[in-house]
């Protein structure tokens, strides 16, 4: 990890976002937040095992239009733990944080924009309050189908081993010379200095060394999550799936099922050239297609 970061980089990094907690049913929520309050707003919601500083180098080149917040659930990055995680609190904390942030006062409502698995809860999120939302995002995370290439099926379709104890590592370089993205990704990505950055927000002092900030436990909430293409015809609130061109879990087939599900109502589309981390490998593309899409429903809220 020893590339130079650009200046573009640098810049992004140099506008950090301020530090922020909620308590959501008992549990503290860190959050991040960039822009101007009253702004229309985007929240974030990383991955699993990801957290709020995964954003830090793309939510600069939005908040100049938005009012961007990222968001650390329960056992992720520097928010709370819980002795057992739900989806249902999932959903309460992303709103939670929506509400926190003042988004829901703005004069256009909040778009959730969710990554990964961070893309099941950010529907979670809509499918209960699609009513105060303007729209929801899924980045290279809304499952679909079975397909054969897709090889978190097995994984969480069977019985899951319960969660190992985090690694401890002597010292922090030792740590974050282990850090590696998973899944890993299905082609090349030369953004050694937006990994390094994400490597060093994810790792906290325990007793004997450093371990990673994720609660392993969190992750018995992730599935296959099928049913949410299905949940798709009945929101409230607007929707678009995007996908990623190297991606594990979405086939040339997936703007027809999914714009099908949706009566077309869904916006589909691929980002050529991408992996499964379209922020990492593609920043500019990545938000290029999540303003140009949220910027058109802005409008049309405006208009309506």
């Amino acid at each position: 990890m020893s590339q130079q970061a650009p200046d573009w980089l640098a810049r992004a990094l140099a506008q950090p976002g301020t530090d922020r907690t909620v308590e959501v049913a008992g549990c503290p929520i860190h959050y991040l937040e960039w822009g101007t309050r009253g702004r229309p707003g985007l929240l974030f919601v990383p991955a699993s095992a990801g957290h709020a500083h995964w954003y830090d180098h793309v939510a600069p080149l939005f908040a100049d239009q938005f009012h961007v917040v990222a968001i650390d659930l329960a056992g992720c990055g520097d928010s709370g733990r819980r002795e057992a995680y739900t989806t249902a609190q999932i959903a309460a904390e992303i709103f939670g944080v929506c509400a926190d942030a003042g988004m829901l006062e703005a004069a256009v409502p909040p778009t959730i924009v969710g990554h990964s698995a961070g893309a099941q809860f950010a529907m979670r999120a809509a499918i209960a309050h699609d009513a105060a939302l303007l729209g929801v995002v899924t980045i290279d995370g809304l499952r679909y189908a079975r397909l054969e290439k897709d090889h978190a099926v097995k994984v969480l379709d069977g019985e899951r081993a319960p969660p190992r104890p985090p690694r401890v590592y002597a010292d922090l370089d030792e740590a974050l010379g282990r850090f590696r993205l998973m899944p890993p990704p299905l082609a090349p990505i030369a953004a050694d200095a937006v990994i390094a950055h994400i490597a060093r927000h994810s790792f906290r002092a325990v007793e004997g060394g450093w371990a990673a900030k994720y609660d392993a436990a969190q992750g018995s909430t992730i599935g296959l999550a099928l049913d949410l293409v299905d949940a798709l015809e009945d929101l409230r609130c607007r929707s678009a799936a995007i996908f990623s061109e190297h991606t594990h879990l979405a086939d040339e087939t997936a703007a027809d099922v999914i714009g099908a599900a949706s009566g077309g109502r869904t916006v589909v589309f691929t980002i050529p050239g991408t992996t499964h981390y379209p922020m990492i490998d593609s920043p500019f593309a990545f938000v290029a297609a999540v303003k140009g899409v949220v910027l058109s429903w802005i409008a049309e809220h405006r208009a309506a």
